[in-house]
Formats: structure tokens, C-alpha cells, sequence
């Protein structure tokens, strides 16, 4: 009777270990959650709070950063009146080209700079969440020399027609996307989802006109200020986000965690920015590429590419 107690208590024990076990299986940690905490802070964190993160090259002393240059080596080396001191390097090398530089140099700012703006604005994202204090020049290199320009060839009216100024839609409700790192902290959770947001970026910008003729295909956000939105015309079934309102407590449910998103703004710079961390967040996005100034720029007063050439 000794023996039959004991294999019973023994049996309870096997049991209950194994119902901890499947409980833990059951109960997974939500990487959504965790990464999104630590990423919004008290705050709702750098993405909804940029300040002054657009620098143009004229009203700033580039002695005072570190100038990391993202085109090829190439047009790098072919630079009408170089940069003195800029780093030529890649988006996938930034963080180690940064770690190199550190070892014999102090590095307090970091200015990235690019062919358009877009890039470097996507870069200066990934850098920020790292805890880098890190600035996008306004434009890219266009601004530095008229053989530079990437933006007065992609500046144009040819779809004043196609905007309407309606009301935003009632604005749709999705789930929050997963993320499967297998990393539980929300550090090695970011630096996970950084290396999948640089390895996606060659995909992640679309023409205006891919978008507007086909607009079911996706779900698309506009990030203006509503007077803005309605003012200026905006992509018919477009919905109206208001800037610095991407967290869990506010528009971060608007994003489809099952299809493909649209982001774009004035000149694709803050989209650019914004869908750098939307893609760490696990979302599909891609940002329009050079944003409303491709759409109808002489429709905007300001955010716009000025034509200086």
C-alpha cells in the first residue's frame, strides 16, 4: 500500500510538470509587445517625437558631424566639391563603419546623407532606435551640386487630376503584426528586426502612379495634418494620419499586418523615416517616392523640392 501511495504522489508530480510545460508552450512571449514598450518609452519614443531631424547642408556646420555618404563608391569618389571628412559606406555597413570609427574618434552626431533624402532618412531611423543621436540631410545630395539633382526630374503635376479632397475614411482597425525573432528582450528583439528592415529596403519604395492605379490593392495612409489632407488633395480611399500618432494608444492599429501598406507625405523623407520603424515593427509599407512633390508639386507652399537648379 507504501509502494502504491508513493507511485502515486510520484505520478501527480510527472503530471504537473508536464501541464507547466505545455502552459509555457501555450503562452508564449508577444515579441509585438515587448519590442513596442521598449520602444515607445513613456513618450511614444523618437518616432513620434523627430524634432528637428531634417537638416539642410547650408544651415549646419558638417565639421560638427559624422557624415556618413550611402551612395556607391563610384559616385562617392566622383563628387564635385566633396564633403571633407564624409564616410562612404552602405546601409548594411553603417552600424560597423560607426563601431570602427568610434574606436580612435568620439562620435556625438551623425549626419547620413544620400542620393535623394529617402535612404538616409530610412538610415537615420535604424540609427535613432540604437540610441545614436543621428540627423538626415534635407534632400540628400542634391542640394550640393546642380549635377547631383535627383529631385527637379521628379517633380511634377501629372496626377493633380487623380487626388480628390474628400473626408478621410472612418480609419480601419487590424490586428497587431507578430514577430518571431525567438529573442525575448527588447534589445535583441530591435536588433533582429533592424537587420530584416535593412535587408528590405531595395523593396520598400513605389511609384505615385503604381499606387493610384491600382489603390485597392493596398492600404493606404496619408500623413498630413488634416487641414492638409483635405487642402492639398490626397490618393482617393487614402485614410488621414495625423503625425507623431503611430503608437499602440493611438493609429498603429490602422497599419494591415496581413497585406501591403502605402505611407507617404510631402516629400517621402518622413515617410522614409517612418517606415524604417514600421518595418521593425513587422509590417508591410513602402513609402512613395519623392512623396506629393511627385504628384503635385506646385500644389504645395512648402515641403517641397524648390528647383534651385
Amino acid at each position: 500500500m507504501k509502494t502504491n501511495k508513493i507511485l502515486y504522489f510520484m505520478l501527480i508530480i510527472v503530471f504537473m510538470i508536464f501541464m507547466v510545460g505545455c502552459d509555457k508552450d501555450e503562452d508564449p512571449i508577444n515579441e509585438f509587445n515587448v519590442l513596442v514598450e521598449y520602444l515607445e518609452g513613456d513618450d511614444g519614443g523618437y518616432v513620434n517625437n523627430m524634432g528637428a531631424w531634417v537638416l539642410a547642408e547650408g544651415a549646419v556646420n558638417l565639421a560638427d558631424y559624422l557624415v556618413l555618404d550611402l551612395r556607391t563608391a563610384v559616385d562617392f569618389a566622383n563628387t564635385p566639391n566633396e564633403i571633407p571628412f564624409a564616410v562612404n559606406t552602405t546601409l548594411g555597413g553603417m552600424f560597423d563603419a560607426i563601431d570602427n570609427l568610434a574606436k580612435t574618434a568620439s562620435i556625438d552626431k551623425i549626419l547620413v546623407t544620400c542620393y535623394s533624402g529617402q535612404t538616409a532618412a530610412y538610415a537615420h531611423m535604424l540609427l535613432r532606435l540604437k540610441g545614436y543621436n543621428a540627423y538626415s540631410m534635407k534632400f540628400g545630395m542634391s542640394w550640393h551640386d546642380a549635377s547631383l539633382d535627383k529631385w527637379t526630374v521628379n517633380c511634377s503635376d501629372k496626377n493633380a487630376g487623380d487626388l480628390v479632397s474628400t473626408a478621410s475614411p472612418t480609419l480601419p482597425t487590424f490586428d497587431y503584426s507578430e514577430l518571431n525573432t525567438g529573442e525575448e528582450t527588447g534589445e535583441a528583439i530591435l536588433d533582429e528586426r533592424i537587420d530584416e528592415a535593412i535587408a528590405a529596403w531595395g523593396s520598400l519604395l513605389i511609384s505615385a502612379d503604381d499606387v493610384i492605379n491600382n489603390t485597392s490593392a493596398y492600404n493606404i495612409i496619408n500623413y498630413w495634418p488634416e487641414a492638409d489632407y483635405i487642402g492639398h488633395g490626397h490618393i482617393d480611399g487614402s485614410y488621414q494620419v495625423t503625425p507623431g500618432t503611430l503608437t499602440v494608444d493611438e493609429n498603429l492599429n490602422v497599419f494591415d499586418d496581413q497585406g501591403t501598406n502605402i505611407f507617404y507625405c510631402y516629400t517621402g523623407q518622413t515617410a522614409a523615416a517612418a517606415i524604417a520603424y514600421l518595418t521593425v515593427l513587422g509590417y508591410d509599407v513602402k513609402s512613395i517616392k519623392f512623396g506629393f512633390n511627385n504628384m503635385y508639386w506646385s500644389e504645395l507652399p512648402g515641403h517641397k523640392w524648390p528647383k534651385p537648379y
